[in-house]
């Protein structure tokens, strides 16, 4: 599905557990010239983690225009996700600053209006510390 033209993102299949969401496909995501990022099949999503009393301010997990942003987040914190350079196909290792500020880059493809990027962005930034898996 075309959004940008530098950026494309794959179809997103997931199936709601409940509490979270599971990945039923490989989800790709294309940066033009640059690289493919890959959240793995069965992978396991909250969608950005958001508070549920941030819920009528952003909408429920995986329901706005960042949910594929918010997989590839999530791939990337938990250490699931395969950055791969472009050219060459080399795995890339990532910090948590470099995977946030993807997020960022990821929703303004798909369109998320400024404020709430804005937001979204700066809420992993002071809270998901304690969500990041070291590498």
């Amino acid at each position: 599905m075309p959004i940008s033209p530098t950026i494309q993102f794959g179809t997103l299949i997931l199936r709601d557990t409940g509490d979270t969401f599971v990945l039923d496909a490989p989800f790709v995501v294309t940066i033009k010239y640059e690289a493919i990022l890959t959240a793995p099949f069965d992978m396991e999503t909250d969608g950005a983690s958001i508070p549920r009393f941030f819920w009528r301010l952003i909408g429920p997990p995986l329901t706005g225009k960042y949910r594929q942003a918010a997989v590839i987040h999530d791939a990337g914190y938990i250490g699931e996700l395969e950055w791969k350079q472009i050219p060459g196909g080399r795995i890339r290792k990532y910090t948590r600053k470099e995977i946030d500020k993807l997020f960022l880059r990821l929703m303004k493809a798909l369109k998320v209006p400024l404020w709430r990027r804005q937001l979204m962005y700066r809420a992993v930034r002071w809270f998901g510390g304690s969500h990041w898996t070291e590498r």
